[in-house]
């Protein structure tokens, strides 16, 4: 299997990376994760029927894809969730941009990739909606599953994503992603797609950190995912999110790739309780 290589944003957008963040030199860098290759087949699916998943802290609201919403419609609902993250590392001249989204308003609970902020001596989440700028807490991360939470305080009237469910996700399937495209900071991109498969297995690396991983279990999809959107969020045609932006592919079918939103939140879970001194093994979902 060939690795992903994640390389440094220099200015100009990298069309095959893979993952959207990653340690870059000078402020607001982002780098990308570029995967080197999908060694799981795809698994055809029918199409997404897009039943409600009560989520942790968090009511799904997704509707039956008998009447899908436009791109347009879909950006409007997931939008106030999504947030721009910075990590500050080793000094305060390096900087790595991505995304995240918030997953409780209640306890100011942001999800994004472990490797946005891997390595970070300091973190925060700015809101694009406000523009104000948030000190972060790593409530703790997975480095297997790409996860990481994140805690925030004093920030007001946040509002959480709706949660699908990605078991029920199929090849086919209409999708929009959302991120913090080139670490621009703002209103998020909006890159629209379909689901090309199923359960795919990459390797990703980061050209400038060299740091290499294996990510399991992963959504394919057509919808272009670019440095600076790995932590955004993959929402379904009744715009609840189904994933979690991770990686950018190769192009043509596979354009990008993205944790299964069942996968991220039981990892979550699992982290929380490690936070709070309950650890406890968590069966992870596609």
């Amino acid at each position: 299997m060939t690795p992903v290589k994640r390389g440094p944003y220099s200015g100009i957008l990298i069309p095959l990376l893979v993952a959207v963040l990653g340690i870059a030199i000078g402020v607001g860098g982002v780098v990308a994760l570029r995967p080197l290759e999908s060694a799981a087949p795809a698994r055809p699916g029918a199409s997404a029927a897009d039943a409600d998943r009560p989520a942790s802290r968090t009511a799904a609201t997704s509707e039956a894809t008998a009447r899908p919403l436009s791109d347009r419609a879909i950006y409007a609902r997931v939008k106030p969730s999504v947030v721009d993250v910075t990590a500050t590392l080793r000094s305060a001249d390096e900087t790595a941009s991505g995304t995240g989204f918030v997953i409780d308003a209640r306890a100011a609970l942001v999800l994004t990739n472990n490797h946005v902020i891997r390595g970070a001596t300091s973190v925060t989440v700015t809101i694009p909606a406000t523009g104000r700028t948030y000190q972060a807490r790593i409530v703790g991360a997975d480095a297997a599953a790409d996860i990481a939470v994140l805690a925030i305080a004093g920030a007001p009237g946040l509002a959480a994503a709706h949660l699908g469910d990605s078991a029920a996700v199929g090849v086919g399937s209409a999708v929009v992603a959302l991120g913090n495209r080139a670490g621009a900071g703002g209103a998020p991109a909006l890159a629209p797609g379909v689901i090309s498969g199923i359960d795919r297995t990459i390797q990703a690396s980061d050209g400038a950190s060299k740091f290499t991983e294996m990510l399991h279990g992963l959504l394919a999809t057509t919808a272009r995912i670019e440095p600076g959107d790995s932590g955004g969020p993959l929402a379904d045609a009744a715009g609840a999110v189904i994933g979690v932006d991770t990686a950018a592919g190769t192009g043509g079918a596979v354009a990008g790739y993205a944790i299964p939103i069942n996968t991220a939140m039981a990892v979550e879970q699992q982290i929380l309780d490690n936070a709070r001194g309950r650890p406890r093994n968590v069966a992870r979902q596609a």
